[in-house]
């Protein structure tokens, strides 16, 4: 082995160095061309896969047309598969194509139509397929399952559902709690006691979306929530209780006001202003004097407007020798307008 190297070195020794300038460029030219082909090969294997997702839909949606126009009398019916359809199932790209198809219709149906199109996906155990998604190791595969389970109510996993709430992948983590509240409503948001990653604003808005049309089934969640060592989640539930306008925790919200989070003080401003009680002016008026966010005086000056009485009129022509502009003249809007209000009442 040695005495090749040392030939090797002896025969470039030979070379000159225009020689060896040309040698470089072809090994790099090699290399390229290589590189070149090799992307080109990966481009057209995907597109083939691609192309034959597609016919592969084209052939499955005809079929599914069928299965969601019937009218089973009963929820355990099994559902016949043509064997020209049972071919095409042998191959895994097709079982997946499938799966994409079930999944894009039944976000896109409900009743009869969804129920079949979920009992499909059970006959065919194409769970097994999502579940294969949810454990694998690649965030965007894991978060698909995961939302593939949800959509077809698949209960059966929800304790590995469970455990992905807490996943350090955001978008795994928000798939997961979600799933958990579409599955379960309100019993599936027994993630809040042990969360430690905050939830963003648009998360928030995605639960409570599914929990809309449900009422709150229990005080004493919701006071659990509101003392949360995770601020996001009193944040969470102040929204909650602004949404469904729910007085009897006016005073717990009152507590909020003195959180040393600025944004949960800000929530629970708003949320006073949807639970219009006596007690809600009163705590913003106290409040005012202690706030030191100016961006939260305002809100505050906002939600007497909508809330507030003439009762609370005294109070704010004492804030009208303010030094701030913008503060006295939200001061001078809010008075008017109560005025006003009191005059159209009487």
């Amino acid at each position: 082995m040695v005495s090749f190297f040392k030939s090797a070195y002896q025969q470039l020794e030979n070379f000159t160095a225009i020689e060896l300038f040309y040698i470089a460029i072809a090994v790099f030219t090699t290399i390229i061309l290589a590189l070149i082909v090799a992307m080109l090969v990966i481009m057209l294997g995907k597109k083939r896969i691609a192309t034959r997702e597609k016919q592969l839909q084209a052939q499955l949606k005809h079929w599914l047309v069928s299965i969601i126009l019937q009218e089973p009398k009963n929820s355990k019916i099994t559902f016949d598969i043509p064997e020209s359809i049972k071919s095409i199932l042998q191959g895994g790209v097709a079982r997946r194509a499938l799966l994409e198809e079930l999944i894009r219709l039944k976000n896109n149906l409900s009743g009869q139509s969804g129920d079949n199109l979920q009992q499909l996906y059970n006959q065919l155990r194409l769970d097994r397929l999502s579940a294969q998604h949810m454990r694998s190791n690649r965030w965007y595969l894991k978060a698909q399952g995961i939302q593939e389970l949800a959509a077809m109510g698949q209960t059966d996993y929800q304790a590995e559902i469970y455990a992905l709430t807490q996943h350090p992948n955001n978008m795994v983590r928000m798939e997961a709690q979600t799933a958990l509240v579409y599955l379960q409503g309100y019993a599936g948001l027994t993630f809040f006691d042990q969360l430690t990653y905050p939830l963003n604003e648009w998360h928030q808005i995605k639960l409570l979306q599914l929990l809309a049309n449900q009422p709150i089934p229990s005080p004493n969640m919701i006071k659990a929530w509101l003392v949360s060592e995770n601020a996001s989640v009193i944040q969470f539930a102040l929204k909650l209780i602004s949404e469904q306008h729910a007085s009897q925790f006016q005073q717990d919200v009152i507590a909020c006001l003195s959180h040393p989070e600025e944004y949960v003080r800000s929530q629970a401003i708003a949320c006073l202003g949807e639970i219009p009680l006596v007690p809600a002016a009163l705590a913003l008026r106290t409040h005012y004097t202690s706030e030191n966010s100016k961006t939260l005086r305002h809100s505050i000056l906002t939600e007497l407007m909508k809330i507030g009485t003439t009762h609370d009129v005294p109070f704010l022509e004492q804030l009208r020798v303010t030094p701030d502009e913008g503060i006295r003249l939200a001061v001078e809007k809010t008075i008017l307008h109560l005025q006003q209000q009191a005059l159209t009442v009487h």
